[in-house]
């Protein structure tokens, strides 16, 4: 992403929503964006330290760069909205590179921990 000098954590961002449009089937309820991204201090109203001001970073990436489509949910009552994957995003990749890279990430972070990855995995077991 070109956006001036801040490439990288404007991409970062940008595959954290991609990566919830896959996880919901191809799209991603705007609500459930700004609950992840609150997770990571990152709300909707205010400024981060590192992306600048909340409320901009989206429509800069939905509707200057094409990396992600904004639309209103159908049949909602209220006025709710989601993201799509964008041309540019289509255009860069396909879904099924994204996936491959966000499965070499986790790869990557499990290899990293390894004593905190087998504890999560005997936990995830016992939990079955």
């Amino acid at each position: 992403m070109h956006s001036g000098g801040q490439g990288l954590p404007k991409a970062s961002f940008l595959v954290l929503v991609l990566s919830l449009t896959i996880w919901n089937r191809d799209h991603a309820p705007e609500e459930e964006v700004w609950g992840t991204l609150s997770r990571m201090w990152l709300c909707a109203e205010g400024e981060h330290c590192v992306f600048g001001e909340s409320r901009e970073l989206l429509p800069h990436m939905c509707l200057r760069e094409g990396n992600l489509e904004y639309q209103q949910l159908p049949d909602s009552h209220l006025a709710c909205y989601e993201f799509l994957w964008g041309p540019q995003a289509y255009a860069e990749t396909s879904k099924w590179q994204f996936m491959v890279f966000l499965l070499r990430v986790k790869q990557r972070a499990l290899r990293a921990f390894p004593p905190l990855s087998a504890e999560a995995a005997r936990e995830e077991d016992e939990a079955a």
